[in-house]
């Protein structure tokens, strides 16, 4: 169990989530997770679940997650940019820094980043997709104006939401 005391703004539980269609379709436990662009929710990522252990089973994406992240709120100032919610929502427990979810290292570099921010710190997974993610970001991203910093999870940590977990 992770101890994630940031709160947590469009994250929802479904007990039946829908998974395939018509008489193909099963209904099994989901975490639904909003992606917004600009403000408005332009995908959502179904983390389906295990019912007996919670591990999830599969990640599926509706609706258009390119330029689009679990934002857990309107930006500040100074982002950071993770793969997953649940590091982003462990680095902003931790730094008290608001950070964003890419919902994947394919996505790490696609977000579009308000002209607002000023800095955006890059919060990859410490691994070698996590790194290539990184390198592809950092360039993707640079503006003028725009700070881009990096920070590792620290020790041998793969990510952030490592340093919480029991």
């Amino acid at each position: 169990m992770r101890q994630i005391w940031a709160p947590l703004e469009d994250l929802r539980f479904h007990p039946r989530c829908p998974r395939g269609q018509g008489k193909l379709a099963s209904f099994e436990p989901a975490l639904l997770v909003a992606m917004r662009k600009a403000g408005a929710i332009a995908a959502i990522q179904r983390i389906f679940l295990d019912p007996l252990t919670s591990t999830y089973t599969e990640k599926r994406v509706l609706g258009q997650a390119i330029g689009a992240a679990w934002t857990n709120g309107p930006p500040g100032k100074t982002i950071g940019i993770c793969e997953g919610f649940e590091t982003a929502a462990a680095y902003t427990s931790l730094t008290g820094i608001q950070a964003w979810a890419t919902m994947g290292a394919k996505r790490f570099h696609q977000v579009n980043i308000p002209a607002s921010v000023e800095t955006v710190i890059l919060l990859a997974d410490n691994d070698a997709e996590g790194r290539r993610a990184r390198d592809r970001a950092a360039e993707s991203y640079r503006r003028p104006g725009l700070a881009i910093e990096t920070e590792w999870p620290p020790g041998r940590m793969n990510d952030w939401a490592q340093l919480l977990k029991r």
